[in-house]
């Protein structure tokens, strides 16, 4: 319950943080927009086609993935806890913390 409210001021301060008249008056916003579409489309229907359909794992657990995967721990542990499903709040805590770890040394590999 705490840490739920942690979470919660968390999201609140990343967008109170936004300059919404810049945000709504810029250009490059539709554009933005579009490519993050593409990105979260394409990702949801490779794991909906692959993870969901050839290797048969559960919706909720490719939902939790994907939005570890694009979100991090703190979203996908959120979105387990929103929708009640309060077993599998762990395992998608983990899954996005376990994402950090392999991307900090794929990040450091390279730069080396």
């Amino acid at each position: 319950l705490v840490g739920g409210f942690f979470l919660q001021l968390f999201f609140v301060s990343l967008g109170a943080t936004t300059n919404l008249k810049a945000l709504l008056t810029s250009n490059a916003l539709l554009d933005l927009l579009a490519f993050i579409a593409v990105i979260l489309l394409t990702q949801a229907s490779f794991l909906w086609v692959f993870a969901s359909r050839l290797l048969r794992i559960g919706l909720p657990d490719v939902l939790l993935a994907s939005n570890a995967a694009v979100g991090g721990s703190g979203t996908a542990g959120g979105m387990a806890g929103t929708l009640d499903w309060r077993d599998k709040v762990t395992p998608a805590v983990m899954c996005g913390t376990l994402g950090y770890m392999i991307g900090t040394a794929a990040g450091l590999a390279v730069s080396w």
